[in-house]
């Protein structure tokens, strides 16, 4: 209804304009036609007037927007003052003009509570007696215009008759108008508020799902759950939220993440479940709602949640699979805050942030189950290395007969042998690699790396396989500087393994091919072979530790572990890599990374 007042306001204020010009073009058109005998100079100044406090209002609803309600009475008070005094020198109670106060009358009804407008059409209607009054007593004079009807004011009955059905009709146009803006206003309300409620739904509903999101993305517990109490305090525009977890025993609540609460506030730690009744109400599976602090008796600590501001507050459990897993909390500066809707959309927000909190405790484990294989495989890789090293130490001596000469039978053994611990030995570098890099245990430096460098000591290294087997080797490198960021080592070997396998597969009198090209920010290298290929049921798996294609495992010897550490360091290294392939005639890796600034 303010807005409405406010907007009619601003629609009176133009409405006067043409008023008071009107009332100028009115006094011009009675002097033109009757002459100086019609009191034109008070009408004329009325006019200006009307046009000078128009102006006033129009300058104060723009300056003083806070004070539009006394703003709108004002105007009303002003016009019957104008008005008052165009009916007195238009002839009193006898005046034409007087069918103006049934018309502000009628916006008044509309505008204002009926007993605002009912004080307005009562002010209105005592002017025009206060005048009628004067006119009669002889202290104001008598001023009808000419050709119009005047009265006989030496008869006041019929004075007071004119008044009186004046009274009558404003009186009868107040209590109908009044009646259907009653109705109207009702109605009005009634959308208005159909309205909100539907834009308050949509709205939450619209915030439920981001805050879903928002705390889907990422798998960082202490991240999800500050994500949820600051999507609370600002979907809710409320003072604070926290979230607080059951231990392992179930006896005690944490303050896991808040948001708006101070430092002082948090400092009184954990809870107790059995010592806070509102939280061992709400882990039996329903919202608690607590409208007045001071005045409840199921908090623990009820006087330094006054301190902190807080009147009232909402927890709701946290509950997944039928087990409460903790509780959430809202808290508000105002007492009886929370309606039964804001305890829906607790309860509901409430429902996926458990699922969020289960999803990142899940990972949570997940990564440190990972954390403790890769430091067990590191372990046992780094103590199985020196004596590998020593018996591939020993079986070199006997294969070159420091030991003395050995038959043939036995150099067949020992060159098998040798060629098993040569595959140990390779599995056990490839899982030092892997394992130091899941647990970061090499704290090399990041640093700006030569992709041509790398594929020299590359090509280096397999040339003799390459000349052996009689491929066809084809390098196709951009002009430009090929240049990305890594951890030498680790980016050395990725590319060493991807082209060492392009050679490896290749079969006799084939070809491989390696290109680098610059695509935008990033570099683009592929390692294309014309080898045995992947069976398309094969590629989903393929970069998964200690995995080989069966037609692999067939063929050649491998440890399965190369592809997953390539995909790792080019996962460090903030790049993508994918794979084509057809069985018998070749695969391509496609690897992409970000070009060194």
């Amino acid at each position: 209804m303010a807005l409405e007042i406010v907007a009619r306001g601003a629609w009176l204020i133009k409405l006067r304009w043409l008023a008071g010009i009107a009332v100028l073009l009115g006094t011009c058109g009675v002097w033109l036609v009757v002459g100086s005998r019609a009191p034109i100079v008070p009408m004329f100044a009325v006019g200006l007037a009307i046009l000078f406090y128009n102006w006033l209002f129009f300058q104060l609803y723009k300056h003083r927007p806070q004070h539009q309600m006394r703003l709108a009475s004002a105007q009303f008070l002003t016009d019957w003052g104008a008005l008052t005094i165009l009916v007195h020198y238009t002839g009193g109670v006898a005046s034409p003009l007087l069918f103006f106060y049934v018309f502000h009358v009628i916006i008044a009804s509309i505008l204002f509570s009926p007993r605002i407008a009912a004080i307005h059409a009562a002010i209105g209607v005592m002017l025009v007696g206060t005048v009628t009054l004067g006119e009669i007593s002889g202290l104001l004079p008598h001023l009808p215009v000419p050709g119009f009807e005047s009265v006989d004011l030496l008869s006041a009955p019929e004075a007071g008759q004119r008044y009186f059905f004046f009274g009558l009709t404003v009186l009868v146009v107040y209590l109908l108008s009044s009646s259907m803006a009653k109705r109207l206003w009702a109605r009005t309300r009634q959308v208005i508020e159909q309205r909100n409620q539907t834009q308050a739904a949509l709205y939450r509903t619209r915030s439920l799902n981001e805050i879903a999101i928002a705390a889907t993305s990422s798998l960082e517990l202490n991240l999800v759950m500050e994500t949820i109490t600051k999507s609370v305090v600002q979907t809710m525009s409320i003072k604070a939220s926290s979230i607080r977890l059951l231990d392992d025993s179930g006896d005690t609540l944490a303050i896991n993440a808040s948001y708006g609460l101070s430092e002082a506030y948090l400092a009184k730690g954990a809870v107790q479940v059995v010592d806070s009744p509102v939280d061992a109400m709400a882990l039996q599976g329903s919202p608690i709602r607590i409208p007045d602090v001071a005045k409840s008796e199921l908090l623990q600590y009820p006087a330094q949640m006054l301190e902190e501001g807080i009147q009232s507050l909402v927890v709701v459990p946290l509950v997944l699979r039928d087990k409460t897993i903790g509780v959430l909390r809202a808290y508000c500066s105002k007492k009886t805050h929370f309606s039964d809707d804001d305890v829906d959309f607790l309860s509901a927000l409430a429902g996926q942030g458990a699922i969020a909190i289960e999803n990142a405790r899940s990972y949570t484990d997940l990564q440190a189950l990972e954390v403790a294989k890769s430091k067990f495989v590191y372990v046992v890789a780094h103590e199985l290395k020196s004596p590998v090293a020593g018996a591939t130490s020993s079986l070199s001596l006997l294969s070159e007969g420091y030991a003395g000469e050995l038959s043939d039978q036995q150099l067949l053994l020992v060159n098998r042998a040798q060629r098993r611990i040569a595959s140990l030995s390779a599995l056990l570098q490839d899982l030092l690699a892997l394992g130091a890099m899941q647990e970061k245990l090499v704290h090399a430096k990041i640093e700006p790396l030569s992709i041509s460098q790398a594929l020299k000591a590359v090509t280096e290294r397999v040339q003799p396989t390459i000349e052996t087997k009689g491929l066809k080797l084809t390098m196709d490198l951009a002009s430009e500087p090929l240049t990305v960021l890594g951890q030498k080592d680790d980016f050395e070997r990725m590319v060493g393994n991807l082209f060492e396998n392009a050679v490896k597969y290749t079969p006799t009198k084939g070809a491989v091919k390696v290109l680098v090209r610059h695509d935008g920010d990033m570099i683009e290298m592929e390692f294309t072979d014309t080898g045995i290929g992947i069976a398309p049921e094969a590629l989903p798996k393929l970069f998964e530790e200690f995995y080989r294609a069966p037609n692999a495992r067939q063929s050649i010897e491998g440890t399965g572990l190369g592809l997953a550490l390539v995909k790792r360091i080019v996962d460090s290294m903030k790049g993508t890599i994918s794979v084509q392939s057809e069985v018998n005639k070749g695969t391509t890796f496609k690897v992409r990374l970000p070009k060194a600034p």
